[in-house]
């Protein structure tokens, strides 16, 4: 742990706060972060993925996401303990096993939670000025590029044991800013990020919306029956990073939006109709993610508002207002969801 923070901890712990208490001083909870600590995280820092039938299955995504927030809203403390979950739970044979159910880890990783957290720990190394962020990050990517490529280009898990390797890459799980620190910092060739980069740009669109995933062996894009919009708008995201024009899917988005009222969390490809009836916290999230990245902030603005308005209690997590359940995903994407775009509103004041 970095010196400045054993001191403020050391501190606290003098008047009588514990650890966590100390470390959380610097910024106040909002009632999401609170929930997500007070509901979902247990003693040992793990988040549970929902408070009922997987309340011991813990995701490597929701480790991923939890660090993003906690690098937005600038909070080494909370970050470094959970750098110590990662390290303690989830990493094995220097991959990052995708979930753990109890206390049985899975035998695979999962590349978007691998290049989400792979970031975070470059980002949070330069941002802190600590070199043991970089150390973990090096270490976990040179072992994804070594054992997570066929025929250089990423897919979407191998196994820890075996290096038995799925054969396509979905589409959404293609994170630029990720592969090219990857790059940057010497884990693979130029080469490599350029094709992970060509397939990426080189999605076709099907009546404004993108493939699910690329085979890797026939080269092909494939598109799914049943569109997840959360697919589709990282997807998008991801594209905007690039620079890439996303305007038809902006259109066909805004138009799903506009006239239903409201995004669903599936829609029917070919029908073009929603497949679902609820909609998503996770979604709206997203939908004001991938805004604020073409540069729409009121509009990112608009659907952090109608994410609101899924709250069921004012103070509060995100829970299904039906069923009363609740899922951690719907609560860490909208937590870093109002967190960029609230930092982007200080941006522009400054």
């Amino acid at each position: 742990m970095k010196k400045s923070i054993f001191i403020v901890v050391m501190v606290c712990l003098l008047v009588g706060c514990s650890k966590q208490e100390a470390l959380s001083q610097k910024k106040p909870l909002s009632s999401t972060e609170q929930f997500v600590i007070q509901e979902l995280m247990n003693d040992q820092g793990l988040l549970a993925t929902d408070l009922t039938e997987q309340n011991d299955l813990y995701l490597s995504e929701s480790v991923g996401l939890w660090l993003d927030y906690l690098l937005e809203k600038d909070d080494q403390g909370r970050f470094d303990e959970q750098v110590s979950v990662l390290e303690d739970h989830f990493l094995q044979k220097n991959f990052i096993v995708w979930q753990i159910d109890g206390q049985q880890a899975a035998t695979v990783n999962a590349l978007i939670d691998d290049l989400r957290i792979i970031q975070a720990l470059f980002v949070a190394g330069d941002k802190w000025n600590e070199p043991s962020y970089t150390k973990l990050a090096t270490k976990i990517g040179k072992n994804l590029a070594k054992y997570g490529m066929k025929d250089d280009v990423f897919v979407d898990f191998v196994d820890v044991i075996s290096h038995d390797k799925a054969s396509v890459l979905t589409m959404c799980y293609i994170m630029p800013i990720a592969l090219k620190n990857l790059q940057s910092h010497q884990l693979i060739s130029k080469k490599q990020l350029n094709k992970q980069l060509t397939i990426l740009r080189n999605a076709p669109l099907q009546k404004g919306y993108f493939p699910k995933y690329y085979d890797v062996q026939s080269k092909k894009y494939v598109f799914d029956k049943e569109l997840h919009m959360i697919d589709q708008l990282y997807t998008a995201y991801h594209m905007s990073t690039l620079d890439r024009e996303t305007t038809v899917f902006r259109k066909w988005l805004l138009q799903h939006y506009r006239r239903d009222g409201k995004l669903y969390g599936r829609y029917d490809a070919n029908t073009d109709q929603p497949a679902v009836d609820y909609e998503s916290p996770a979604v709206y999230a997203m939908a004001a993610r991938y805004m604020l990245a073409i540069g729409e902030r009121n509009l990112a603005e608009q659907f952090l508002q109608k994410m609101e308005t899924l709250r069921v209690n004012k103070g509060t997590g995100y829970v299904d207002k039906q069923t009363q359940a609740t899922h951690i995903f719907d609560n860490l994407l909208p937590l870093l969801a109002e967190r960029e775009v609230k930092n982007a509103e200080s941006d522009e004041l400054e």
